[in-house]
């Protein structure tokens, strides 16, 4: 009995300890860090961004975070100065400090960053991997109340400016041409062929004289002038489109437009232009076309150090998913585009609102984050300011950008998630001024009107004297004056774009889209012609879409309106697109007025109208009946229409 009960005590001994308060080995996390060396590494220099790259997308920009590797196991970095490690306690919790907002640890080591992997064979052991990996516990960066130098990040001013060759003689369409370049209109002309040729294919029901049965493919030379009239419509109000085209309405007769294009023909344009491919589905309808765009509005033009980044919303009501509700804006429900432009309005980069995104691949990295790292990315490491409003801007970010040498300007909001208390929710009085730094991000706080508080990596926070709208010298903080200086660049676009909108009402919101950067198109062509060429800060944009516009439709130099009217010989073979069918092609001047028109019954007659033998038929011995006159000719002959050119061709024949 002994031996048997000697065997049984270790189980049970073993039994009990498994059971116990005390923590075994299995239970230790092998994410704690238990050795005390956190943050001991003080030879450790942060990975230089220059030598790892500028990755090619925001993935890759967020992965060259660096972090320490130590004995004990990876800790995060920080590029803080060794004399700022002290903490700065206000508040008697404060020491008392947690990491419930540190970013989450991966699950698995395949998940995990390869940098937190040992990468040499002499430094890993027997243990298993996941018991040698230390858990990536960021240090708590305290928020100083001390200024540090800001560096110049060296902006290449040599490089800013156009990018060809212009002069005072270069005309408004060759600066149009290189911002909507010829390839990108020969790709709009292909992609509306497609649509038209396949449309008219369709198995659709039709009526007799649809747009869409017979599809006439277009060219270069038409789709310009399409986009010409386009241009032009934002120009003129009228309560209908095909007004624009009426001959009989004297209110609203503008022959322009059918000197140009007959109105059949414009609205079928109208109805099968596309600029993508057939399949396409949702957004992918529009979107290549705006990547080739702003693509082609960066390559021509090289921005200046401030940036702006704002949204955008254009109007539209009809059913889409992505439709936006913004408050503020003047439209309030539309289509919603970030854009990212200069401080005096040249628009460099857009990208379309088209829903939710679902991309949660990379962990801590929040989805405004890539956002602005995504319309930035043409501008990292070059030294640029950026400046926005407090729906993008937070601590992090600007952190992030400061990496990638971009310092970072503008609003932030109260409840974000890094923002520090004691400036945040301290009470401040009219005109009070306080701010706190970490690493190279200043956070401050004034008072003016309503508190305002505001996140710079650009300038030391302080009081200055500046000029404010109505000439009256104010107290400021700098950051607040160069936030008001740079920020309106896309507010200005959008002013300029708005005054002559070429979008109209339509139930395809790409084509309301497309027309919207077709004026954006013709807006910063402006501004290159205005800045560069003309050099007059007097140019209006209406005179530069006028004179844009002739080009487009081209009219000749000098040309009235009354030329127009007038010239019927040229207006008349655009209208049938077939001079041998026109009928007053070769007419003078003096048989203007010639018009058949139908003669009533008299009013005993049970007809409608009054028939009688054709002059030109009874010549040749036929036997034809009428009820055409011609209202120019004396006596009023009956004439046929196919007898009514020949008549009047025998009759100047005769006078002659």
């Amino acid at each position: 009995m002994s031996a048997k009960s000697s065997k049984k005590r270790p189980k049970i001994r073993l039994f009990d300890d498994f059971s116990s308060n005390s923590p075994s080995e299995a239970d230790l996390d092998p994410f704690e860090d238990n050795d005390g060396d956190y943050g001991s590494d003080t030879n450790y220099e942060p990975q230089n961004i220059e030598e790892t790259g500028a990755s090619s997308s925001s993935e890759e920009i967020f992965s060259i975070r660096p972090r320490r590797i130590i004995s004990g196991g990876p800790v995060a970095s920080s590029d803080s100065s060794k004399s700022d490690i002290s903490i700065r306690s206000s508040d008697s919790d404060q020491d008392d400090r947690t990491i419930e907002n540190a970013e989450p640890i991966s699950e698995s080591v395949d998940d995990l960053p390869s940098l937190l992997i040992p990468q040499h064979d002499n430094d890993i052991d027997s243990e298993p991997v996941q018991n040698r990996i230390r858990s990536p516990v960021p240090e708590e960066i305290p928020w100083l109340h001390s200024t540090e130098e800001i560096p110049d990040f060296e902006f290449d001013v040599e490089s800013y400016g156009i990018q060809f060759d212009v002069t005072s003689q270069t005309s408004i369409e060759q600066i149009f041409d290189h911002v909507f370049p010829k390839e990108l209109l020969e790709y709009l002309v292909q992609c509306t062929n497609n649509y038209g040729t396949a449309l008219c294919q369709s198995n659709k029901p039709s009526t007799r004289y649809s747009r869409s049965q017979n599809f006439r493919n277009t060219t270069t030379v038409e789709m310009k002038k399409f986009l010409g009239l386009s241009l032009l419509h934002g120009h003129i109000r009228t309560p209908k489109q095909q007004k624009l085209f009426t001959y009989d309405d004297p209110l609203y007769y503008h022959p322009v437009f059918s000197y140009t294009m007959s109105s059949r023909r414009y609205e079928q344009i109208l109805r099968c232009i596309c600029c993508s491919e057939l399949d396409a589905k949702g957004a992918e309808k529009i979107n290549k076309f705006v990547d080739l765009l702003t693509l082609n509005f960066r390559k021509i033009y090289k921005p200046d150090k401030e940036l702006s980044l704002d949204e955008s919303l254009l109007l539209y009501r009809g059913r889409l998913h992505f439709r936006q509700y913004i408050k503020s804006k003047k439209a309030r429900y539309g289509i919603k585009f970030y854009v990212l432009a200069t401080a005096d309005g040249y628009v460099l980069n857009i990208i379309m609102y088209s829903g939710k995104d679902e991309n949660t691949q990379l962990r801590g990295v929040t989805k405004l984050e890539r956002l602005v790292m995504r319309l930035m990315r043409p501008f990292l490491l070059k030294g640029h300011h950026l400046f926005m409003d407090n729906y993008y801007n937070s601590v992090t970010l600007s952190q992030k950008l400061f990496d990638l040498k971009t310092h970072t300007n503008g609003t932030l909001r109260v409840n974000r998630k890094d923002n520090p208390k004691e400036v945040v929710d301290r009470k401040l009085k009219k005109g009070d001024h306080v701010w706190v730094r970490k690493n190279k991000v200043y956070v401050s706080k004034w008072v003016d009107k309503r508190p305002v508080i505001m996140l710079t990596t650009r300038e030391h926070p302080r009081i200055i004297e500046t000029t404010n709208r109505f000439g009256k010298i104010v107290k400021k903080p700098i950051e607040v004056a160069t936030y008001n200086k740079y920020m309106s660049g896309v507010d200005r676009s959008d002013q300029m774009i708005s005054y002559y909108s070429s979008p109209r009402k339509t139930i395809r919101w790409y084509k309301k889209v497309l027309f919207h950067l077709l004026d954006t198109a013709v807006w910063n062509s402006y501004y290159l012609y205005k800045k560069f060429v003309l050099k007059n800060p007097k140019y209006e944009l209406s005179s530069y879409r006028e004179e844009l516009i002739k080009k487009l439709i081209d009219l000749k130099e000098n040309c009235k309106g009354k030329d127009l009217v007038l010239d019927l010989k040229k207006h008349n073979s655009r209208k049938h697109n077939n001079p041998q069918k026109n009928i007053f092609a070769d007419q003078e001047r003096k048989f203007w007025g010639h018009w058949p028109k139908r003669q009533p019954a008299p009013e005993n007659s049970k007809k409608k109208y009054s028939f009688l033998m054709c002059k030109m038929c009874s010549k040749n011995k036929k036997r034809v009946e009428t009820s055409y006159r011609c209202i120019g000719c004396p006596g009023l002959p009956p004439l046929c229409p196919e007898c009514f050119q020949d008549y009047h061709q025998i009759l100047e024949q005769q006078e002659q």
